[in-house]
């Protein structure tokens, strides 16, 4: 009777697992067909703030325009506080036009099966909608890769948001958080990151906070796989 018991229960655990499995798959397959549909804004403005990790108080803040179409450039509109925001910044915005404007490098940093393992984390709830929840697991140790969890869209299977570790970008840095937030735009097609917020350890400074969030974005030309570039914003923060 135990052995039996024993059998039915591996056979229905098996199945329970294969099902998980099939589910798992099929939905990174749409989220993977969702972002190589969508389109990107080819030009941005976003809002930049630099802080302690703790502190309301804003120690530098830096807007600047950014266009992703070949050769890629940025533009540093305004700037105010120290200068740590804006060598910070500054660096954000070269490996992101570097990684947007080379299809190679956007295709190592996108979330694709190629780049990550996946895991089913079940169902997630973020402001008020439910969502799938993915575990990432980079295949490989990159700087613009997350370790983490993605929250993807039921309905359009866009990506809402990513959050996790990253690689330290240098010896300075002990480790960084990050968090992206990203928009779809449904009556222009457009897949936008809308916000993000990386908090890194510094040696001998403390936390340091980063945060941004987009002011405008214009027409889209650059396909939504090119979103990789999202990723660069975290390996560079704050490393000295």
């Amino acid at each position: 009777m135990i052995l039996t018991m024993l059998l039915v229960l591996t056979v229905t655990f098996a199945r329970g697992s294969s099902n998980s499995d099939s589910a798992l798959t099929s939905i990174v397959q749409k989220m993977e067909r969702a972002q190589a549909e969508v389109s990107i804004p080819n030009h941005v403005k976003r809002d930049y703030r630099l802080s302690r990790a703790n502190s309301a108080r804003v120690d530098s803040e830096v807007i600047a325009e950014i266009d992703f179409q070949a050769p890629g450039k940025y533009t540093v509109e305004k700037r105010s506080g120290s200068n740590m925001g804006a060598q910070v910044v500054k660096r954000i915005l070269e490996q992101e036009v570097g990684i947007a404007v080379s299809s190679r490098k956007s295709r190592s940093a996108a979330v694709t099966r190629e780049n990550y393992l996946f895991g089913d984390l079940g169902e997630a709830v973020l402001d008020g909608q439910s969502y799938y929840l993915l575990r990432l697991d980079p295949r490989r140790k990159q700087p613009e890769l997350i370790s983490g969890q993605a929250w993807v869209d039921k309905q359009s299977f866009l990506i809402r948001r990513i959050e996790g570790a990253v690689k330290s970008p240098s010896m300075w840095v002990k480790k960084v958080h990050v968090r992206f937030d990203f928009d779809f735009d449904s009556p222009r097609g457009m897949w936008v990151l809308s916000n993000m917020e990386a908090v890194a350890d510094v040696r001998f400074l403390g936390a340091r906070k980063l945060t941004s969030h987009v002011m405008n974005y214009e027409a889209a030309s650059v396909v939504a796989k090119k979103t990789g570039a999202v990723a660069p914003i975290a390996s560079a923060v704050l490393s000295k």
